[in-house]
C-alpha cells in the first residue's frame, strides 16, 4: 500500500543528527501538493554526550550551510570558527636527510592553470631535488605558511581569494545548528530516550513503524534516520544490518583527544590542519579561535595506550606544556568500517552508526555531508518508489566510502617510515586493489582526470597528486617534452603558470590579511 512520506524521524542529535535535519527541513521547507510540509523531528538523549572531535571540515561546508541559512558569521562568531585551507603533513615521508623539511600540504586550492591544463608532468620532467609539489604549482602553501586569511574581509558575500573549508567546535556547533533547526526551520526537538524500536509484524525485513520513548510515548514515522552514534540503534540493534570491517585496510582504531589552551592568546592561528606521524599513527592540530584541538590516532595493535599517552604528551610538551599530562586525555576506540547498506526499507543511517573512518583528511564530516545531502535531495515523494532511491543511495554511499578508504590509505602506502605500523600497512594485503592497480600505473604515467570518472568524486585527481608528489614518489616515465611543437607549447605553457604562481604569492602576500585578522574582524562588524 502506498504512503506519501511526509514525517521524517532522526534518532540521535550530534552533528550528523542536526545537519541532517537542518537540510531535509531547508530542501523541503514549502508545502506538497497536497498542502502539508514536511515534518521532521530529532529525538536527542541528554544522557549521550556527543564524541566531540570532528572540528576540521571541507569547503563543502560552506554550500551546506547556505543551503540550511547559517551565515558565515554566525558560524565564526557562534561556534569558534576559524578558516581551513589545506592539510599539512609533516614526517609521513623523509627524504633521507637530504630534505630538513619533511612536510608537504594538500591544499584546498587547484594548481595553478588547471582548468586549461594539468601542469604535473612537465613538473615532473623539471621539478629540482628539493622542490615541493604543491608550493611548486599552487599559492596557497605560501600563504598557509605566512599564516595568511583565504580573502580579503569579513563580508558575507565577498568572494573568496583562496578556496577554504572550517575548523569549528564541535559542541558550540551542534548547539548552533540546533537553535537554527528548531527557531528558524521548525524542526521539531524532544529531549527523550528511545526504549523500543517497533517494526511491522515484528519482523525488521518489514521496516520500522515507530518508537517508543521514555517521555513521549509513541512517535511515528514515515522515514527513520540513524544518528545515534556507534551504537546504531535502529540500523543495527533493530535491523540488524551489519558493519563491513575495513580494519585490514585502515589499522588505527583508537584516539587520545585533548583540548589545549594556547600558550599566547594574539599568537597566529594556524590556517591548516597539521597532522604530525608518530611511531604507531599520526597527531592532528587544529586552530581555533581561543584553543587548540589535537589528538593522537594510533593501532592497539602496535602500540599500547601508556606509550601512546607517552607519544602526545611529548608532542604537547612542545606546543601546549600545561596540557601535556595524560589525566588530560580522553580516549576513543572505534572500528574502522561502514555498513552492508546505508538505507535498509525505511531507515537510513547518517554518521557514526553508518560507520566509521580516522579522521584523517576530515572524511568523516564530509561523509556525513553528502549523505545527508544525498537524502534530502532524492528524498521519496512516497513508499512505492522508496526501494529505488535506496538502492541508488546505497550504491552511492558505498562508492563513496571505498573511494574515500583508499584516498586514506594512499597516505600509509608511500611513507618510508621504518616502525612496525607503516611498514605493515605497506604490505600488499592491506591495500585495496584498485590503489594497488593505480600504483602500479602511476610509476609509469601521471594520474589522470578520468582515473576517477565520476561527476561527484570525494577526492579527486588532484588530490592525489598532492599527495602521491607531496610525499616523495615520482612517476618514472620517458617523456621529453620538447619534441613537438605542441608539447613545446604545452611546457611553455607549464613554465608561464609556475611564474604566474609566484606572482600571485608576491600580491597576495601584500593584500591579504592575517587570519588571526580576519577572524577578529567578524566580531568587529
Amino acid at each position: 500500500m502506498m504512503s506519501e512520506v511526509n514525517r521524517i524521524v532522526i534518532v540521535g542529535g550530534g552533528t550528523a543528527g542536526w545537519l541532517t535535519a537542518g537540510l531535509l527541513a531547508a530542501t523541503h521547507s514549502g508545502a506538497d501538493n497536497n498542502g502539508q510540509r514536511l515534518s521532521v523531528t530529532v529525538i536527542e538523549s541528554d544522557a549521550v554526550p556527543p564524541i566531540g572531535v570532528g572540528e576540521g571540515t571541507w569547503p563543502t561546508m560552506r554550500r551546506t550551510l547556505a543551503t540550511i541559512g547559517i551565515s558565515e558569521a554566525e558560524l565564526v562568531t557562534q561556534a569558534s570558527a576559524t578558516f581551513k585551507q589545506a592539510s599539512k603533513f609533516v614526517n609521513w615521508y623523509s627524504d633521507n636527510g637530504r630534505n630538513q623539511d619533511n612536510s608537504y600540504y594538500h591544499p584546498f586550492s587547484a594548481p595553478q592553470g588547471s582548468a586549461t591544463l594539468d601542469i604535473t608532468p612537465y613538473w615532473l620532467t623539471t621539478a629540482q631535488t628539493y622542490s615541493h609539489y604543491a608550493q611548486d604549482v599552487c599559492f596557497q602553501p605560501a600563504l598557509c605558511d605566512a599564516g595568511l586569511a583565504p580573502k580579503l574581509t569579513a563580508h558575507g558575500k565577498q568572494s573568496f581569494t583562496a578556496n577554504y573549508g572550517y575548523h569549528l567546535d564541535a559542541g558550540q556547533f551542534i548547539s548552533l545548528l540546533r537553535r537554527h533547526c528548531v527557531n528558524r526551520l521548525g524542526v521539531t526537538h524532544l529531549v527523550d530516550k528511545v526504549t523500543q524500536v517497533n517494526t511491522q509484524a515484528d519482523s525488521p525485513e518489514a521496516g520500522i513503524v515507530s518508537l517508543q520513548t521514555q517521555q513521549s510515548g509513541k512517535i511515528e514515522g514515515d522515514l527513520f534516520v540513524d544518528c545515534s552514534g556507534f551504537s546504531g540503534l535502529l540500523i543495527n540493534k533493530a535491523l540488524g544490518v551489519k558493519l563491513k570491517d575495513a580494519s585490514h585496510h585502515l589499522f588505527a582504531n583508537s584516539a587520545l583527544v585533548c583540548q589545549a589552551p594556547f600558550e599566547n592568546e594574539t599568537a597566529p592561528i594556524p590556517c591548516h590542519t597539521l597532522s604530525t606521524a608518530q611511531e604507531a599513527g599520526w597527531i592532528w592540530d587544529i586552530g581555533l579561535q581561543h584553543r587548540r584541538g589535537t589528538g593522537y590516532v594510533f593501532s592497539r595493535e602496535h602500540q599500547d595506550v601508556d606509550r601512546a599517552a607517552d607519544t602526545l604528551s611529548r608532542y604537547l610538551s612542545q606546543v601546549a606544556p600545561s596540557m601535556a599530562s595524560p589525566d588530560a586525555f580522553r580516549e576513543i576506540q572505534f572500528k574502522t568500517g561502514y555498513r552492508e547498506t546505508f538505507w535498509h526499507n525505511n531507515c537510513v543511517a547518517i554518521g557514526l552508526s553508518s560507520g566509521f573512518l580516522e579522521p584523517l583528511e576530515a572524511s568523516s564530516l564530509m561523509l556525513i555531508e553528502q549523505s545527508a545531502m544525498l537524502l534530502a535531495e532524492q528524498l521519496p515523494a512516497n513508499t512505492t518508489i522508496m526501494s529505488k532511491v535506496s538502492q541508488r543511495f546505497n550504491s552511492r554511499l558505498t562508492y563513496l566510502w571505498e573511494r574515500t578508504i583508499e584516498f586514506l590509505k594512499l597516505h600509509y602506502v608511500l611513507s618510508n617510515r621504518s616502525e612496525a605500523f607503516w611498514q605493515d600497512n605497506k604490505q600488499r594485503g592491506s591495500i585495496p586493489e584498485r590503489l594497488a592497480d593505480l600504483l602500479e600505473e602511476w610509476r609509469y604515467r601521471p594520474i589522470l582526470d578520468s582515473d576517477f570518472p565520476q561527476a561527484n568524486e570525494a577526492f579527486s585527481a588532484q588530490s592525489y597528486r598532492y599527495i602521491l608528489y607531496g610525499m616523495g614518489p615520482k612517476t618514472d616515465f620517458n617523456w621529453d617534452m620538447s619534441t613537438t611543437e605542441r608539447s613545446l607549447k604545452h611546457h611553455n605553457f607549464a613554465t608561464k603558470q609556475g611564474q604566474l604562481n609566484q606572482t600571485l604569492i608576491g600580491q597576495l602576500k601584500e593584500r591579504l590579511p592575517s587570519h588571526r585578522g580576519l577572524v577578529e574582524s567578524f566580531f568587529q562588524s
